[in-house]
């Protein structure tokens, strides 16, 4: 276990608005720690700056969170097994678009092709395809 920091009060006012803003309320819907009004939230905020102040590394205290509450209290999820699906859908999605998008402009400018020609060049096309 590590040593006690010792914080000043600027460090302690700076590391608790930032561990605040990693954390989700458990109370709020998408809303982390600092912008929560919530009761619970008050609560965690003055727990964080309670264990700053006891000397508490960031590290120690967001463990100390998700020990407590489990790993959906970050509010922004780290990339492991079970939240890989949050990372890696939106990006197939994207993927998706692009193709479905390149595909639409290779269509319009395929029939933009066949439209460009002269008409005597139809005429003779439809012959040709009649015969």
């Amino acid at each position: 276990m590590q040593a006690p920091k010792h914080y000043t009060q600027e460090q302690i006012k700076t590391l608790g608005f930032e561990i605040a803003k990693e954390l989700r309320c458990p109370a709020s819907i998408n809303q982390n720690l600092l912008d929560s009004q919530a009761p619970i939230a008050n609560e965690l905020k003055a727990e964080i700056f309670l264990q700053l102040e006891q000397g508490k590394s960031k590290q120690a205290i967001i463990e100390f969170m998700v020990a407590r509450f489990g790993e959906q209290i970050h509010y922004m999820p780290t990339l492991n097994a079970s939240t890989s699906a949050l990372f890696i859908i939106p990006i197939f999605m994207v993927l998706l678009a692009i193709v479905w998008l390149v595909a639409q402009q290779m269509r319009q400018s395929r029939c933009a092709n066949k439209l460009q020609g002269s008409p005597q060049q139809r005429l003779m096309t439809e012959e040709k395809t009649h015969e």
